[in-house]
């Protein structure tokens, strides 16, 4: 060995130089140096072992005294060592920043939901995930629900789920099917909220754009969506501020009109926010979009267009990007994970047989000639279903058959890796896939995942599609 006094004399004078943070350095016994923190304790020890200087590195978890890095290696050679201890350090950072999330089970007052969570809680830590689920009444959420990372509505109380999104403009509401509470499948539900949560974290206010790709973070954009709903339509909209979500909301609109535009920027006036400082608004509706133009298809056959980017440009003093919902959810679904490079979103809402799809193919969104691309109504012309077209968007079976043929002619066209699906009617994505099976071949088809909100990837996409046009 070289020198092991010199070198353990220089190793021990550097780690005192180093900084951990949420930890202090100080001398142990024998020699060993004392890492001690709130959430994370350990030592650095030297060993003299047959003319050899062994250095141990350990942490410990403070909350149950269990080992969260354990390492020992021969000293000689200084570069390496500190190496090995950045790596604790790095272990200590991951600690002291570690966040379980957090999720609220409410009803009606709390009692039905306890055992449920119970479950929840067993099943999650058994597969290692950080999430900790706990039980209240459903106005005991309005209060406190902002506190914790969702709030999960139990079916008896899904029709407070208005009251609770206006009590909670940010954090994500999500309305358990009665299905899954009713039989207790923790597995479907902590897949619902693991989704929500993963692939909508534009939701949250300390969220970023969660993807590999390098968008530009030093930009202020606001995104807008109107989705149409059987219950209730309702815009939404988020502010991006140098890659933080600095503000959201949502409101309940019957009509998408100019009066509800003026309320959103009449919203965002009084928390501080000007249109005109946006570097680019954006904005997803469900009609028809040609470079900026939605095109309204009239039931006589005939098309209203309005240039609302021009007009918006002109009364907002900025740049506005004008996008089909479906074609902005594909791009949300796209930047949300790195596993697939051609991906499909499919909408289909309760009682209405023609769906909309957006795709994304090689990294880029495919809205073909005119924006036609992704507008299904005359598709669903063409099928032949089990029962009339009409009543099959009423009912789980038959909208079951309505959707899986939409998909097998998406996967025997454009064939994604995987297909976002957004439905309240169907039941599950493994009765979707059985269907789907009676006329694909399983190879054929894709890997279908389950939309449970649909603004979150509709504003993640509009947010991320405006990144990318800046960058241009």
């Amino acid at each position: 060995m070289n020198n092991p006094n010199k070198l353990v004399q220089a190793y021990r004078k550097w780690i005192f130089e180093q900084e951990l943070e949420g930890c202090t350095l100080s001398e142990g016994k024998d020699g060993a140096i004392n890492v001690t923190g709130k959430l994370v304790q350990g030592w650095v020890s030297f060993y003299d072992i047959s003319d050899e200087c062994i250095v141990e590195l350990r942490l410990e978890r403070v909350l149950d005294s269990e080992p969260a890095f354990f390492l020992h290696f021969e000293l000689e050679e200084l570069t390496r060592a500190q190496m090995l201890f950045d790596e604790m350090a790095s272990v200590v950072y991951d600690l002291n920043n570690h966040q379980t999330r957090q999720v609220l089970l409410c009803c009606s007052c709390g009692m039905t939901t306890t055992f449920f969570a119970t479950k929840l809680n067993e099943y999650a830590a058994s597969l290692g995930l950080d999430y900790e689920f706990s039980a209240k009444s459903i106005e005991e959420a309005k209060k406190e629900g902002s506190k914790y990372s969702a709030v999960l509505l139990a079916p008896q109380v899904g029709y407070q789920r208005k009251a609770v999104v206006e009590a909670l403009p940010t954090t994500p509401v999500i309305e358990l099917p009665g299905r899954v509470f009713g039989s207790y499948d923790v597995a479907t539900a902590l897949r619902i909220v693991v989704d929500v949560l993963s692939g909508s974290r534009a939701s949250a206010d300390d969220t970023q754009i969660h993807s590999t790709r390098d968008f530009d973070k030093t930009k202020r954009v606001l995104a807008m969506s109107y989705i149409r709903r059987e219950d209730e339509p309702t815009l939404s909209y988020r502010v991006l501020d140098k890659g933080q979500i600095a503000a959201s909301g949502m409101l309940v609109r019957r009509a998408f009109d100019d009066q509800t535009l003026e309320d959103i920027a009449a919203t965002l006036r009084l928390k501080g926010w000007k249109t005109e400082e946006f570097d680019a608004v954006g904005i997803a509706v469900p009609e028809l979009v040609d470079d900026g133009i939605v095109v309204h298809m009239r039931s006589d056959g005939g098309a209203d267009r309005r240039d609302m980017r021009a007009s918006l440009e002109e009364l907002w003093n900025t740049k506005v990007y004008v996008d089909h919902n479906a074609t902005a959810a594909a791009v949300g679904c796209y930047v949300s994970q790195d596993e697939y490079e051609n991906v499909a979103f499919h909408a289909q809402t309760i009682g209405v047989p023609g769906g909309e799809e957006g795709y994304v193919v090689e990294g880029k969104p495919l809205v073909g000639r005119s924006g036609y691309s992704g507008h299904l109504r005359p598709l669903a012309n063409s099928f032949s279903l089990q029962m009339d077209l009409e009543d099959a968007a009423w009912r789980v079976d038959g909208m079951c058959e309505l959707v899986a043929r939409y998909i097998t002619s998406l996967a025997c066209t454009i064939a994604p890796q995987a297909i976002y699906v957004w439905c309240d009617l169907l039941p599950h994505m493994d009765d979707l896939r059985e269907e789907l099976e009676k006329v694909l071949p399983p190879a054929a088809i894709p890997e279908l995942k389950e939309v449970t909100d649909y603004d979150g990837y509709v504003l993640l996409g509009e947010l991320s599609l405006c990144l990318g046009r800046l960058a241009k």
